[in-house]
């Protein structure tokens, strides 16, 4: 531990810790999802600029989002979403797939519903079997803003880890600390007004005084379910597979370990490449690394004997884990009920409120329209 740092705590733990400066923002966001990146643009187009900061705890970029969003399975599932994302989002591109999804056993694969039946779908696997929607990032913004996004990133958001969060009653009038955001390297923020899109249980797991909060604000961070993932994307050199559409894989023919999830774009004969895209989801509360590892080798192995030789022509891979992959029950009464006993307090992405009439939408659809 360095002098300065080591004086640091000596300080805090003498209780002289209110000497370090401590930043007030009008709006402070909590993320590192596209439901985050698109609050922070909108926010910035209708209140002063330097009243704005996104807090997240990895890297953001605008390539970081493409490799999040455009590569992986197709997370839109809905017509109904789709519809409404184009009502909201002009300019956006959304490309359907060709066929329904399908399922593989004793080498072909199977429409779902019909008389062949495959492995037992696990938790979090149905939504897939619905005809995906392939989403186009840049649509989602104005050409400026696509343009300059690592940019606004770079010049608004800081990488933070944090300790703790206090929800605090205002004395200022003016500048109206509402919330206070405590850091591992010693530091502060506060802020009036604070945007989640976190998983209701990490923003729970952060506040101090539990006791305190209402009884809506705690069933709605409880009773969330939260799936990790690992998605991966492979260029691949040879067109493997000609249809567009979601590929229900089984880990396992004797075990009942869930399925690999694979989808293929077109192939692209200018590039002479094909993009192939493979999601696993994790059951596990808490998976090992060399659990992942191994899971991402039979992976390979498993779509080898599918797919012959697969492995052989693939020219770039993307592998990417995502504890908060996929949030879902989500309480939509309840958010209402937050927002009126902490009107300074929004959730965003997959948490957000949703319409009444789009209650039943998840995930990225649930990003885009709440």
């Amino acid at each position: 531990m360095s002098f300065g740092l080591l004086k640091h705590f000596k300080e805090s733990k003498s209780g002289r810790v209110d000497t370090l400066t401590t930043k007030h923002y009008h709006h402070v966001i909590i993320g590192q999802d596209l439901g985050a990146v698109l609050k922070l643009i909108e926010l910035q187009k209708c209140v002063p600029y330097e009243s704005v900061r996104l807090i997240t705890s990895r890297p953001l970029n605008r390539q970081s989002l493409i490799e999040n969003y455009e590569f992986g399975i197709s997370q839109l599932r809905s017509e109904d979403a789709v519809k409404n994302i184009y009502k909201k989002y002009h300019n956006v591109r959304i490309l359907p797939q060709s066929k329904e999804a399908s399922f593989y056993k004793e080498g072909k694969f199977y429409d779902f519903g019909g008389r062949a039946k495959g492995m037992e779908l696990l938790s979090g696997e149905e939504y897939f079997t619905h005809k995906g929607y392939r989403l186009e990032l840049s649509g989602l913004f104005s050409s400026e803003d696509w343009e300059n996004l690592d940019n606004i990133l770079k010049e608004n958001s800081e990488i933070r880890i944090f300790e703790s969060i206090d929800k605090k009653t205002p004395e200022d009038l003016i500048d109206k600390k509402e919330w206070s955001l405590s850091f591992r390297d010693f530091s502060k923020l506060t802020c009036e007004n604070l945007y989640v899109s976190i998983s209701p249980k990490t923003f729970l797991s952060l506040i101090n005084h539990k006791e305190n909060l209402s009884a809506d604000f705690i069933d709605f961070c409880t009773s969330v379910e939260v799936q990790s993932g690992i998605s991966v994307t492979w260029k691949l050199n040879k067109e493997i597979f000609a249809e567009e559409k979601t590929l229900f894989i089984p880990q396992s023919m004797t075990h009942e370990w869930g399925h690999f999830l694979v989808e293929f774009e077109s192939y692209n004969f200018e590039k002479k490449e094909q993009a192939c895209h493979a999601l696993f989801l994790i059951h596990d509360d808490e998976p090992q690394s060399e659990d992942l590892a191994s899971k991402i080798k039979l992976m390979k192995r498993v779509l080898d004997r599918v797919f012959p030789d697969i492995e052989k022509h693939i020219i770039k891979e993307y592998i990417r884990f995502d504890n908060e992959m996929l949030i879902s029950n989500i309480k939509d009464s309840s958010i209402e009920q937050i927002s009126f006993d902490y009107p300074t307090l929004k959730f965003l992405g997959q948490i957000g409120l949703m319409q009444t009439d789009m209650a039943q939408e998840k995930f990225l659809a649930r990003t885009l329209l709440n």
